[in-house]
């Protein structure tokens, strides 16, 4: 049985603790309880951390009771995915290259949130993956249906927030992998414009898609999140201003967005998830928005898309991965020079999907062997921008689906892991383009659930916002019917 405070919203928590109607500790108490009912069968944590949990949650109430001025999430207990630093605590990336490491810096991410962290959550290894399955203490189980896939590499933070053992969680994003397991668990994810979130601390997978977000249960909580996760930060070159008042005009509604709908692809849907597509359009419509189906050929082939992003992605993983060698920290196996320590090291702590990826993308940089592959392929990149550039001179929001299907059963791509990577061909697009791009419950199918997504041009978040909130509460009925309550 859920205690009441795990059934409270972000929201809800902050303004409470805030309040001194109910102290962190008291929260935090309510979701360490509720994860030791939950964790041996949703296994969405690698590490919780109570102690640093307490001492956070403590810390939060001697500064509320002072009168000190405390950031908004002050007090509310979150989950970190384990490729995001928390000083002190261990990163292992899922991981043997990493079982033992513990940095010694925090994450600009979770100092500007400044919450208290419940522990730091499970994903495919080094966040390669689609179903959360690869990793060192196993797969996480989606809590809707304890067989099935809670999606990746972001299935621990997805199903922790979907099982109430975190009221939202930090995920990652590079292909769709923070999107993709919130439709799975039934959750919410908004992929933020490249740069907002400043990936200070976050270990790299390919470094010009990689994005920070938030998972969390509405949309509302999502924006409110966000909001505390953005800034510019001069540790990471790579991040940019935002406006980070997400939350201001969400209630606005949608009268006068104008909103296409993909039309090509579809096929590769299940029926389920096409139905659910156009029923998210009408209601949009219905709302007050102008509903247009895209120009067939207008938005970039799907295919096309996932292929290049599978080589870019291979090709800067394969780079940021030349740091674990055996050497300079994490695992180090015997050797009698350096590249016996390196071959060793790599063969024993790493899995195969990590490898299959690093060698793959060394032949897409190789001039010798691929051909100087992988700029050709950014010039690919370079035109699916463009194409998508021109779409959004029409329109400000484009409604597809997340995924094809609903989650699929734990081992389904266990003999043939290349198959999963089709599970991207929604997402990759926003991550090759650096749009944001939100994903909410759509409803389900035999009690499985399905998402739509949301997709607008750079910046565009509290645009996006407004048409998923509205769009979300239009869809709750369907959603709380068609979708079956979690099983722990």
């Amino acid at each position: 049985m859920n205690n009441d405070i795990t059934l409270l919203s972000v929201r809800s928590l902050a303004e409470e603790i805030n309040k001194r109607n109910i102290s962190s500790r008291e929260v935090t108490e309510a979701y360490i309880s509720r994860i030791s009912q939950t964790e041996s069968q949703v296994n969405g944590y690698i590490t919780v951390t109570p102690t640093l949990a307490m001492e956070q949650a403590d810390e939060a109430d001697r500064a509320f009771s002072a009168g000190e001025t405390c950031r908004p999430l002050s007090g509310v207990p979150y989950a970190v995915k384990d490729n995001v630093a928390v000083s002190g605590v261990k990163m292992t990336c899922a991981s043997e290259m990493l079982r033992d490491f513990v940095p010694t810096y925090t994450a600009t991410v979770c100092e500007n949130v400044g919450g208290v962290v419940l522990g730091k959550t499970n994903l495919d290894e080094f966040a390669m993956g689609s179903a959360c399955e690869r990793s060192i203490i196993g797969a996480t189980h989606n809590p809707i249906d304890l067989s099935r896939s809670a999606g990746g590499s972001s299935g621990g933070s997805a199903a922790v927030v979907a099982a109430k053992s975190a009221p939202w969680a930090i995920a990652t994003d590079t292909g769709g992998s923070a999107r993709q397991p919130a439709a799975f668990c039934g959750v919410v994810s908004m992929k933020p414009t490249y740069g907002i979130v400043s990936r200070y601390g976050v270990t790299e997978l390919a470094s010009s898609l990689d994005t920070v977000c938030p998972i969390t249960r509405d949309v509302y909580d999502n924006a409110l999140v966000l909001e505390s996760m953005t800034g510019r930060d001069s540790r990471d070159m790579t991040s940019v201003e935002s406006s980070g008042r997400f939350t201001e005009g969400i209630e606005r509604g949608v009268r006068g967005l104008r909103i296409g709908m993909l039309g090509d692809s579809l096929d590769m849907c299940e029926d389920e998830a096409v139905v659910r597509l156009f029923r998210a359009g009408e209601m949009l419509g219905k709302l007050g928005a102008e509903i247009d189906s895209l120009a067939p050929g207008a938005m970039p082939p799907l295919d096309v898309a996932l292929s290049s992003y599978f080589v870019i992605a291979s090709a800067e993983c394969s780079s940021n991965m030349a740091r674990y060698d055996g050497i300079r920290y994490g695992y180090s196996a015997y050797g009698e020079n350096y590249m016996e320590i390196m071959k060793h090291s790599r063969e024993r702590s790493l899995g195969d999907e990590v490898k299959r990826r690093m060698l793959s993308g060394a032949y897409a940089l190789s001039r010798s062997l691929g051909g100087g592959h992988y700029l050709d392929i950014k010039d690919v990149q370079t035109n699916i921008c463009r194409a998508v550039s021109q779409i959004f001179e029409k329109y400000d929001i484009i409604l597809m689906p997340t995924a094809a299907g609903v989650p699929f059963k734990l081992g389904d791509y266990s003999s043939n892991p290349t198959a999963l990577y089709a599970s991207d061909s929604f997402t990759t697009i926003a991550n090759l383009t650096g749009c944001p791009a939100i994903t909410i419950p759509s409803g389900g199918w035999e009690g499985l659930p399905y998402g739509v997504m949301l997709m607008g041009k750079k910046h565009s978040e509290s645009v996006l916002y407004r048409a998923a909130y509205a769009l979300e509460d239009s869809l709750s009925e369907y959603v709380k019917t068609e979708v079956r309550r979690c099983e722990v």
